[in-house]
Order: C-alpha cells, then sequence, then structure tokens
C-alpha cells in the first residue's frame, strides 16, 4: 500500500512540474507603420538622396526583444536590428520599395515567430512610382508538383501598386533563368495563368507588370520542378 501511496505521489508531483512550465513561443507580432502597400513619406530627409524611416509594431506575447529586417526589393541588400523596443529608425534610399518583416524573440527559450511581409515605397522627389514588383505565389520557389490531368500547371502571383493604377502584366517562362520568353499578358484584376510544361523539367518564371504611366517593375525569378 505504501509503494502505491509513494507511485500516486511521484506522478502527481512529476504533473505538477508540468504543468509549472511556462509557454515561451512568442505570439506573432503586428506590423504598424509603414503600412503595407503604402507610399512611405514621413521620412526625415538625410544626404545622398536618403531618408530615415521610423518603424512601428505592436507588442507580441512572450517576447522579450525583436529582429527587425528590411530589404530593398529587387536585390540582395537587408538591414537586420535587434532591440527591446516596440520601434526604429533605419535609413534608406528614396524612391525606392522595400519590405519589411519583424521577428518575436523569446531568449530564454530560444523561440522566433515572424510576423507577416509588408512592403512599401520609400517617397522621394519621384511624383510617379512603378508597381510593386509582383509576388510569385504558386508554385513555390524550388518546389517540385505533378500537372493537372490537361498536363498544366497554375500560376498565382499577387499584385500592389503604391498609386492604385496598375494597368497590365506580362508572364515570362522557360527552361533557363537566362532565357526566359513571354507567355501571356494580364490585366489589372488578373492574377493567375494556366500553363503546358512537361515532366522532368525544371522551369523558370517571372512577371512584369506595368501602371498607366508607363513604369514598370519586374518580380524575382522563382524556379519548379515538373514531375
Amino acid at each position: 500500500m505504501k509503494k502505491i501511496v509513494l507511485i500516486l505521489c511521484v506522478l502527481l508531483l512529476a504533473a505538477a512540474c508540468s504543468g509549472d512550465d511556462p509557454n515561451t513561443t512568442p505570439g506573432e507580432v503586428n506590423l504598424v507603420f509603414p503600412e503595407n502597400n503604402s507610399l512611405c513619406v514621413t521620412g526625415i530627409p538625410q544626404p545622398s538622396d536618403r531618408s530615415e524611416v521610423t518603424f512601428t509594431w505592436q507588442a507580441a506575447s512572450n517576447a522579450d526583444q525583436y529582429e527587425i529586417q528590411v530589404t530593398l526589393l529587387g536585390s540582395a541588400t537587408s538591414q537586420r536590428r535587434v532591440t527591446e523596443a516596440l520601434s526604429t529608425s533605419l535609413v534608406l534610399e528614396q524612391g525606392a520599395p522595400y519590405s519589411w518583416q519583424v521577428r518575436a524573440i523569446n531568449q530564454s527559450g530560444g523561440e522566433q515567430t515572424a510576423s507577416p511581409l509588408w512592403q512599401f515605397y520609400n517617397a522621394g522627389s519621384s511624383v510617379s512610382y512603378p508597381p510593386f514588383p509582383a509576388r510569385l505565389v504558386q508554385p513555390e520557389a524550388g518546389s517540385s508538383l505533378f500537372p493537372d490531368s490537361d498536363g498544366e500547371i497554375l500560376l498565382i502571383w499577387e499584385l500592389a501598386d503604391p498609386e492604385n493604377d496598375q494597368e497590365s502584366g506580362e508572364v515570362f517562362l522557360g527552361t533557363a533563368s537566362d532565357a526566359l520568353v513571354s507567355i501571356g499578358t494580364f490585366g489589372p484584376d488578373e492574377n493567375t495563368l494556366d500553363v503546358a510544361v512537361s515532366s522532368g523539367q525544371v522551369y523558370f518564371w517571372q512577371v512584369r507588370t506595368r501602371d498607366s504611366q508607363g513604369n514598370t517593375s519586374l518580380s524575382s525569378i522563382d524556379s519548379f520542378r515538373v514531375l
């Protein structure tokens, strides 16, 4: 009987201890400013056509640090900063498109949670801005997939324009990243295209968008494999 009581006490103690384990997974950060797909005009001018932009976000649960990453779209240029505050300022090129994201960090648990990825134009002297580079959604970059019964796959992209005057676009596809050919055009409300593909082949694709002022932008080049 004493043995049974001892076992029960050990089990209860273990359960109590496990129940005290803190949750160290941070919640998702809510980004505040610059707003998504916006034209940021509040930057403080700096030398060499640059301006200082202040980024702000809301506190996330279980987070004691935040890492912000700001990337110049269409390049590999990024700035990172770790802070305990809910805002930070960075100097950026004027008239250029950027994306930004904040990771909530719990130092004791070593866990991180990323916010959604937002984008904006850092305003400059220009009075007209190109569309944001299209974001290629499907197929995911580097993925492998089967064609449908018609031997086709569906391309999906997302579009945004700071001035809401996007007019048209064009999709390029090829089996080499430096030899893409146009496979179709689309209007301002279109973001999908079915394309014929061959099994066992790797494809590269890219989207170019144009606004009513004649400004254009190119997306990244992504690849996928057809099984």
